[in-house]
Order: structure tokens, then sequence, then C-alpha cells
């Protein structure tokens, strides 16, 4: 019997946060720096910004200071620096908790942990259940076709989805257990969305620019 499960793809237009754990230097100059967090696409950053948790200390055409939390390096063109610090999400002094922070890009985002396996999520809470499409499952290595086959109603129409458990989804210090998953396939949508049977089990609070995820 064919499962049919109703998906809202809305993105929730609040923030963008990327959990790096590098940082590139790709162009320098005076006062400011191009740099690139985690393998994104870089951004030119002046000096005394912060962006996705990393602030430019300093710039000049030979090299430039960062900071993340208490934690100073030095990049050169094109070297990279691996921080202890995870970039754009702050744990607070519970290990179960993480903060995240708005960025100029009007989602949030943050890297994670699925089944071992590392992967970047918009976090939306307009979507009722974590979703993959086929190509990123099939990178993660998730075995979808052994799913229950059903459909979405997504923003662009009826797809076919296989509904799948994950055993474990990681974010910073929070890591929760079997969660119900769904695979579209095809490309869409582009970027894996952290819907809410990850986020429900979870208390989130929003104050200003940040919000916290605490694992109950």
């Amino acid at each position: 019997m064919r499962l049919k499960i109703l998906i809202v793809l809305g993105l929730l237009t609040l923030s963008s946060i990327s959990n790096a754990a590098s940082v590139k230097a790709v162009a320098l100059f005076n006062d400011r720096a191009m740099l690139s967090i985690d393998g994104a696409k870089a951004k030119i950053i002046q000096a005394g910004k912060t962006y996705k948790g990393v602030k430019l200390i300093s710039s000049n055409t030979s090299e430039a200071v960062i900071e993340v939390g208490d934690e100073r390096r030095t990049l050169r063109l094109n070297s990279t620096a691996t921080l202890s610090v995870s970039l754009g999400t702050a744990r607070s002094s519970l290990p179960s908790s993480v903060t995240l922070f708005v960025d100029d890009q009007g989602f949030f985002e943050t890297a994670a942990q699925v089944n071992g396996r590392s992967v970047r999520f918009l976090v939306d809470t307009g979507a009722n259940i974590v979703v993959f499409n086929s190509e990123d499952a099939e990178r993660l290595n998730i075995d979808y076709k052994q799913g229950q086959l059903g459909y979405a109603s997504t923003a662009s129409g009826r797809a076919q989805m296989y509904r799948v458990v994950l055993d474990e989804i990681s974010i910073g210090g929070i890591s929760l257990k079997k969660i119900e998953t769904g695979v579209i396939e095809g490309g869409f949508p582009e970027r894996p969305l952290l819907g809410m049977t990850f986020l429900r089990r979870l208390d989130m609070t929003r104050s200003g620019g940040t919000m916290v995820l605490r694992q109950r």
C-alpha cells in the first residue's frame, strides 16, 4: 500500500548557519579578505566584521588574521586554517545545546552528520519531515529504495518519495536517533532540509539574531 505524505517545503527565511571547521583565504586585500568557510562560496569580509562566526581582525595583501571565539589564526593566500571551535555554531555550557546565528543569506543552514557522514542542511520548520533528494541520499549511502513508497506534495507538484528511518543525525552536541526521513526521486530539494521529524524533538528558542536548539 502506498503511503501519501504531505510535505510543505516552504523555507524559513530567518537566517543561515555554517557549522564549518576550516577557513581558506582565497584573496587578500588591505582591510578586507575573500574567505571560503567550510568549502562554501568565497565571500569578501571587511576587517572588524563577522561572517558565519568568523571575525576578520585585520588583513593586508600578504596575510589575514581571523578569530573564532577565543581562538585566532593567521592566514596566507590559499592557506587553510582548521579551528577547534565549530564556526557559525556556538555551543552553550550544556553539551546538548547549539546556538545558531543569523547571517545575510536569510536562511538557517548547518553542517551535520548523518549516519556518520557529513551533510549540510537547510533548517526548515515548514517541512514536516527531514528531506533529501535521491542524489544526496545515494551520496550518503542511504538505501532509500528499501523504504516505503509514497508521494509528497511540493512547490513543484506531486513527487515520488520513499519513507525511511535514519539511524542518527548529529548537529554539534545534539544527537538524535531513529529519524523519520523522506527521499524524493530526482534533484529536488536542491539541498537537504532539516524538517520537523528532527526539530520537534528539540526545544527551540529564538532571541534577536540567534536560535538555540536544546536536546530534551
